[in-house]
C-alpha cells in the first residue's frame, strides 16, 4: 500500500535567467513498511525533496501526498500539524533544548499538541534506543550518539506515518554513524516505521531495503538493495 506518492514534483528557486531548477519532474512511491534511502552528491535536489515532503517548502509543480494528504495544498497552520502529527523529521543536528531533560526533549512535539505521552510507547523508545537509564539527563551530558538517540526517539514518540532522516549521521563518527544506522533498523524491523534516508554516504544507502539516486533533479535510478 502505498505511502508516499510524488507525481511530475518540480522546483524552481527564482525567475528568468537566474532560475535553478531544483527538482524535474520526479515521480516517486514509496510503500507503507519501507526503508528508502536517497543519495546523490552535492546540488542534486536531495535536500529540496526532504523539505517538500516535510512541507516545510512547496512544489513550484506537481504534488506530494502523504498517507493521503496533500502536503502542498496545506496552509502554513495546516502544515505544522500535519508535520508534528505524520512526519517524523531527523537532522544530523540534534536540535535538542539543553535545559530540558532527555524525556522532555522525547516527548516536546506531544506536548507543544496539547497530548499527553503514551508511557508504554516512550517506554518502548528507551529501551528501543537503549536510553532507559538517561531519561533524567540533560542533553550536554550525552555523547553525539546519544543525542542522536534522543532525536529519533523525539521524531517516533507520535508514531510518524513517515519518519525522513536527512544526513543523521554527518555529525558523527563511523562507529556512532554504523550504531545510528542500526537503530534506525531496527526501529524499521520493531516498529514497522516506514523511513526515508538522504544521505551522501552510498556504504550507508546499500543497508536500507531500496536505493534511489538524484542527479541534477531528477531520478537517474531507483534499485532495489542487491
Amino acid at each position: 500500500m502505498e505511502l508516499l506518492q510524488c507525481t511530475n514534483l518540480k522546483k524552481v528557486y527564482g525567475k528568468g535567467e537566474a532560475a535553478v531548477c531544483a527538482l524535474d519532474g520526479i515521480d516517486l512511491t514509496v510503500s507503507r513498511g519501507e526503508f528508502v534511502a536517497v543519495v546523490g552528491a552535492s546540488g542534486s535536489g536531495k535536500s529540496t525533496l526532504l523539505h517538500i515532503l516535510a512541507s516545510v517548502d512547496k512544489p513550484t509543480d506537481g504534488q506530494v501526498l502523504i498517507d493521503g494528504v496533500d502536503v502542498g495544498a496545506l496552509d502554513p497552520t495546516r502544515a505544522a500539524l500535519f508535520r508534528r502529527r505524520k512526519v517524523g523529521l531527523i537532522y544530523q543536528f540534534f536540535n535538542l533544548i539543553p535545559t530540558l531533560s532527555v524525556e522532555k526533549n522525547i516527548a516536546l512535539p506531544l506536548l507543544l499538541d496539547k497530548r499527553k505521552p503514551d508511557p508504554a510507547v516512550l517506554s518502548q523508545l528507551f529501551q528501543t534506543l537503549g536510553l532507559e537509564e538517561k531519561r533524567s539527563a540533560l542533553p550536554g551530558q550525552l555523547s553525539g550518539g546519544q543525542q542522536q538517540r534522543v532525536a529519533i526517539a523525539r521524531a517516533l514518540c507520535y508514531r510518524p506515518a513517515l519518519l525522513l532522516a536527512d544526513e543523521p549521521t554527518g555529525n558523527l563518527d563511523r562507529k556512532n554513524s554504523a550504531e545510528i544506522l542500526d537503530l534506525l533498523k531496527l526501529c524499521h524491523k520493531n516498529l514497522g516505521q516506514t523511513i526515508l534516508l538522504v544521505t551522501h554516504d552510498e556504504s550507508l544507502a546499500a543497508q536500507a531495503d531500496r536505493v534511489i539516486t538524484l542527479s541534477d533533479g531528477r531520478i537517474i535510478s531507483d534499485r532495489p538493495r542487491g
